[in-house]
């Protein structure tokens, strides 16, 4: 490490130094001096080195760039300064996930193609988390625009061309309108969704031309893990026997061992057909253990939406 290449790459050493601290630091405190010491032995300077007081230029240039993110975090009051001791405040940015998914409308309504990490760069920035000392924010940010991403592409709200994502403004009402159709299902619950999911489930069968000779929701916290029963009759006379588990989630997916619990469940009620009902999303795991078996199908989030258009049917 030489002096030319640390002030070529004085913003990348910044960068470094100031995750050092954050790791130095987080849960503990000490005088500056050791604070300098210790971030220089992660930067590779050797022990010798160090307590020759670094008369090296590299070693001496490292020394102020420290001190410069030392003060700055001060300036900021991420890192508290008591009694001759550093202490760091990770005062993380109170960040609403609401706020980030407004944002990205808001964003994705501008008709720009944005790819993925300049939507993130654009929100970190916009919340102030690219002034924060800590990395933190930063993180929480980038995991709710991930999930809000995630559901557009699974809604199809959104365009993705090359990469990059693009609302046209014909979808602003499907995904405003989607998202206040899950919304109110979860808001009402297990139950409701149960109930709202059987009869969604009797429609779109009779709008198929079959007939629906029963379907019933079993009810109650033992019933063996299927909610809702389903007998259905085609126009040759076959006859299914169907079971469905219906789950209403918020933040969460619906995960394999979930699913392989529900075939458990369907085969030992006899049912020959299965639906695993949510108004979330399945794993990738979970999915392609779906797809597998052909006597098992899902209705996420995004096909229960469609098939409330398909039956204009959506709430109970």
């Amino acid at each position: 490490m030489n002096v030319s290449y640390l002030k070529k790459t004085r913003s990348s050493q910044l960068l470094k130094i100031k995750k050092h601290i954050i790791s130095v630091l987080e849960g503990s405190s000490m005088t500056r001096r050791a604070l300098v010491n210790a971030v220089l032995s992660r930067m590779g300077m050797t022990e010798d080195e160090i307590a020759n007081g670094c008369v090296d230029g590299a070693c001496v240039l490292l020394r102020s760039y420290i001190g410069t993110v030392i003060n700055e975090g001060i300036e900021g009051s991420e890192i508290v300064e008591q009694n001759g001791s550093l202490t760091l405040s990770l005062s993380t940015a109170y960040i609403v996930k609401g706020e980030v998914y407004d944002f990205i409308k808001t964003l994705l309504k501008e008709n720009v193609a944005l790819d993925k990490q300049e939507i993130f760069r654009r929100c970190i920035s916009h919340f102030g988390a690219d002034k924060t000392f800590s990395d933190k924010d930063d993180g929480l940010i980038r995991a709710f625009a991930g999930e809000f991403l995630a559901r557009c592409e699974r809604t199809g709200a959104i365009t993705i061309e090359n990469g990059k994502y693009y609302l046209a403004p014909e979808r602003e009402k499907t995904l405003n309108s989607y998202e206040s159709f899950i919304n109110s299902i979860n808001e009402n619950g297990g139950e409701y969704f149960e109930r709202y999911g059987a009869m969604l489930i009797r429609k779109f069968y009779e709008k198929s031309g079959f007939v629906v000779t029963e379907c019933s929701v079993t009810g109650g916290s033992d019933d063996g893990g299927i909610d809702i029963i389903v007998r259905t009759e085609d126009k040759l006379g076959f006859k299914d026997f169907i079971a469905v588990q219906a789950k209403a989630r918020r933040n969460s997916h619906v995960t394999v061992k979930e699913v392989r619990e529900f075939i458990g469940a369907m085969h030992a009620i006899g049912a020959n057909r299965g639906i695993y009902l949510t108004t979330s999303y399945l794993h990738d795991e979970a999915l392609a253990l779906v797809e597998e078996m052909p006597s098992i199908t899902k209705i996420d989030g995004r096909t229960l939406w469609a098939l409330a258009n398909e039956c204009n049917f959506f709430k109970v």
